[in-house]
């Protein structure tokens, strides 16, 4: 007798069923066993995987959400819409871009949907959605049909809208009023809580969601505002670009964890809004081994992580000053949760001594000359000795120290 083809329904199925839910990352439901009615089925190219082939439909799509994701910065697929990305997917067309975001949890394959697999009862189903299809179009629709119907409210014009339900704040950039933290007692301790709604996903299912934002209470409460901390997203279902391209590209480094670059602090990463409890940005240098290398506009940038604690100055230890003329960086005034497209340690420039080329050492502008914050995160030519270089953008231990006037000390 030929074995029984994995996905067949039967003995193999409830096996794997009980295994519970292998999405990548975080199950969304951990206490829910995966219901053949409610699954979706992968298949690991790992032959020796013993995680599971499951994944509950919601965490499915939340992990497709994130694949997907990442497949929009891929090649060929840049050019496509979001339809074709979400046709081709798992498909020859696309998997052989997007397998990489594909990593299962047993660490040696990868995942794929089996677009051969139905769960039990589909195909009853949907015979039964098409004879009531049939029955509505002769003028035969049950009694139940019409009772339904009754529930949509009629309009002005005469066309049937659903029922209303609890609907989500505005998101449009233009229009939006952002909506202020409500802070709310707990214990005797101030607790932030927002009213985000927390559908969505993270790309891969790697990262983390976010259940409340008590880590910002260390903030001034002058601070705890949708203007200071970054919290909703500035598109449809959150698929804006910046948001995207931070997840993809640390999904496609399998990296849901960051680490700050003054203090070495790991920090989660979270799969909305505020995204880190600090800040991201762009350099042309890389300041630390944990900087991911990317390509922005054809040009060589190291997304860069710094934490909600060394940005304050909450303590005297996260403080650090220029080493030249000890004067303290700081970051206070920066937006958390986000991310900018520039050094951020390079942007306000305090001396002189920071605006000698890096080549020959000799002043690019005059001392009381000034740029625009990213400006100095730019390229541009020495007028003496003509190398085109950042040159603003210096090494943090040639430009910072922890201490007030340690000249030359190098950093920790």
């Amino acid at each position: 007798m030929a074995p029984r083809r994995q996905g067949a329904t039967g003995e193999r199925d409830a096996e794997d069923y009980s295994q519970g839910c292998c999405v990548p990352g975080e199950c969304l439901r951990p206490r829910d066993l995966v219901r053949a009615e409610d699954a979706v089925r992968v298949l690991c190219n790992n032959d020796t995987c013993t995680v599971g082939r499951y994944m509950h439909r919601e965490c499915f799509e939340q992990w497709e959400t994130g694949v997907l994701a990442y497949l929009k910065s891929c090649g060929r697929a840049r050019s496509w819409s979001e339809r074709q990305r979400h046709q081709n997917l798992w498909t020859k067309k696309a998997y052989d871009l997007a397998f990489k975001a594909c990593g299962c949890r047993c660490g040696r394959g990868h995942l794929k949907k089996d677009l051969d697999w139905a769960p039990p009862g589909a195909v009853i189903r949907a015979d039964e959605e098409k004879k009531r299809r049939r029955r509505a179009r002769s003028g035969r629709t049950p009694a139940t049909n019409d009772v339904r119907s009754r529930a949509f409210s009629l309009s002005s014009s005469g066309s049937c809208s659903p029922p209303s339900a609890p609907s989500e704040p505005s998101t449009s950039p233009t229009h939006a009023v952002p909506q202020p933290f409500t802070p709310a007692k707990r214990n005797s301790k101030t607790e932030i809580v927002s009213d985000r709604v927390r559908a969505g996903a993270g790309a891969n299912g790697i990262f983390s969601r976010r259940l409340d934002f008590s880590t910002f209470n260390l903030l001034p409460k002058h601070k705890v505002n949708s203007y200071q901390i970054k919290i909703e997203d500035e598109g449809n279902h959150g698929n804006d670009d910046t948001r995207l391209f931070i997840l993809s590209t640390l999904a496609g480094q399998h990296r849901p964890r960051v680490s700050c670059a003054l203090c070495k602090e790991t920090l989660d990463v979270f799969d909305r809004y505020p995204l880190v409890d600090g800040t991201f940005f762009l350099s042309p240098r890389q300041h630390t081994s944990s900087a991911v290398e990317v390509k922005v506009e054809g040009r060589t940038q190291y997304l860069t992580c710094v934490c909600m604690g060394c940005l304050e100055r909450c303590d005297p230890e996260r403080t650090i000053r220029c080493r030249f003329c000890g004067q303290k960086w700081d970051g206070s005034s920066l937006v958390l949760g986000t991310m900018y497209s520039y050094d951020i340690f390079m942007a306000t420039p305090c001396c002189a001594e920071r605006l000698k080329c890096n080549t020959c050492y000799k002043p690019l502008l005059h001392p009381h000359q000034r740029l625009n914050y990213s400006d100095y995160s730019h390229p541009v030519t020495c007028p003496h000795c003509r190398v085109l270089d950042a040159h603003f953008v210096k090494p943090l231990g040639y430009c910072f120290t922890k201490r007030a006037f340690p000249l030359f000390q190098q950093w920790p």
